[in-house]
């Protein structure tokens, strides 16, 4: 009995790895965080490397300012339109409520929400 829930537990944890991986291949655009600094007591500069499979289609980022105690301090949806490389240093410019200390990548997606333009100006982070 004891080796059939191990055996159960195997598999159970081979399947949860493999749909782990299939999950990070799947994912058509990434960001990972790699600077931030003050521009006055209001803004924070970002630095953050977006990675798409799919360079033609609009896709788009939110990205995090956080606090000494990790609380969120600003927050920014950055729309990259179509067209680039395929890995991109982005800085972003947020607004802050108070000093930032780090950022975080919040997740990107390739499935704009209705109410972003990628030709608008109004995201641009650039």
């Amino acid at each position: 009995m004891v080796a059939l829930i191990a055996i159960g537990l195997v598999v159970v944890l081979l399947y949860s790895v493999f749909d782990y991986f299939k999950k990070q291949e799947s994912r058509t655009v990434t960001a990972d965080f790699i600077s931030l600094e003050a521009v006055d007591d209001n803004t924070t500069r970002m630095w953050i490397d977006v990675s798409r499979k799919d360079v033609e289609a609009p896709s788009y980022c939110i990205v995090t300012a956080v606090n000494y105690a990790h609380a969120e301090v600003g927050r920014r949806e950055v729309v990259l339109p179509a067209g680039g490389q395929e890995l991109e240093r982005v800085a972003v410019e947020l607004p802050v409520r108070e000093p930032a200390v780090s950022g975080r990548v919040y997740g990107c997606s390739d499935n704009l929400p209705f109410y972003m333009d990628p030709t608008s100006t109004f995201y641009d982070a650039r």
